[in-house]
């Protein structure tokens, strides 16, 4: 019987834990940032980007897709970036921004903050 106590606790914290991080990554991802940019995007585009965005503080993680000419940038818990900070790295970067879009609007130019 305290066995089946035991397992029944282990299993309900398992749930509860893989719901907890399952909503953290929705989060997350809901505070994400996707910017498509003009011309073509390579792998070697992509990673200009990263290393472009690595200088902004509060970015906890990047992805580029070459085919959709996509960057996403997700932040860090807590932070609010800026989409012109955003902007002006993938500029940096030798890529131009058509569309950004995320937490603070969607932009089709360069956003004033």
């Amino acid at each position: 019987m305290l066995m089946r106590s035991s397992l029944f606790v282990v299993v309900v914290a398992v749930f509860a834990l893989a719901a907890t991080n399952s909503y953290a990554a929705e989060q997350r991802q809901s505070d994400a940032t996707v910017v498509t940019v003009e011309g073509e995007m390579c792998g070697g585009c992509v990673k200009k980007v990263k290393a472009a965005l690595a200088e902004v503080k509060g970015i906890a993680e990047v992805t580029g897709d070459s085919k959709a000419k996509t960057v996403t940038i997700v932040p860090a818990p807590a932070v609010n970036l800026s989409p012109r900070a955003l902007w002006e790295a993938i500029e940096k970067a030798g890529k131009k921004p058509v569309l950004l879009a995320g937490p603070h609007g969607t932009f089709k130019s360069k956003p004033k903050s």
